[in-house]
């Protein structure tokens, strides 16, 4: 649960790597990685939903992100999870446990996971294609799916929102194969916030008691 939320949240914001098919989708992708690109950082609240019909399970919370080129740092207080990663090191916060893991980037995430990946998202990781025209909560949108090149893993299919005025990613439905169907929705952005690097360590020693589970 905790692999494919975190695979979720980073490819809405960074778009995963996605091959050469569709002219129309390539073009929409291209502009909104030409406009991520072009900010020196990303701040995003979000809103996060799971649902799982024969589970019984929905589930919904809020969260935010801040991306700086390679660095993030994921905030869900409702789930009790904080996730930072200064763009060699992840630490995993369990807020209710007060234990965090530390994982280097190249073990504890696959490309998806990864946001450097968006210059590179011409190699590999999904096929697309563009769906269609609409407007969600207000705000018109291209609707484009992707589906994984590799059959393996969590995931069978996303289909992502792109704000058609700002061309940054407005949302996602992220279909899985274990029958969890989740929706991200972007709530709000900023793109003119100053980061330290700094700001993406985790520092334990602020955190009294706590567990720390080191990986590398």
């Amino acid at each position: 649960m905790k692999q494919l939320f975190l695979i979720t949240i980073l490819s809405v914001f960074v778009l995963a790597g996605y091959a050469q098919q569709d002219a129309k989708a390539k073009e929409i992708l291209e502009k909104v990685t030409k406009t991520t690109q072009s900010l020196a950082s990303l701040d995003a609240k979000f809103s996060f939903e799971m649902n799982n019909k024969a589970e019984n399970i929905k589930d919904k919370s809020l969260g935010s992100i801040v991306l700086k080129n390679k660095k993030y740092k994921l905030n869900v207080p409702q789930m009790g999870l904080q996730v930072t990663c200064d763009g060699k090191t992840i630490w995993t916060y369990m807020v209710n446990s007060n234990e965090v893991t530390i994982s280097n980037l190249d073990e504890a995430t696959d490309d998806l996971m990864d946001p450097s990946k968006i210059f590179t998202i011409y190699e590999k990781g999904f096929n697309y294609k563009f769906l269609n025209e609409s407007v969600d909560a207000g705000v018109p949108v291209y609707n484009i799916d992707l589906t994984p090149q590799k059959p393996s893993g969590e995931i069978q299919k996303i289909k992502l929102m792109i704000d058609k005025q700002k061309m940054l990613i407005h949302g996602a439905v992220m279909n899985g194969k274990d029958g969890n169907t989740i929706i991200v929705t972007v709530t709000q952005y900023k793109t003119d916030g100053v980061y330290n690097d700094s700001d993406f360590v985790f520092d334990s020693k602020k955190y009294k008691g706590i567990e720390v589970v080191d990986m590398r």
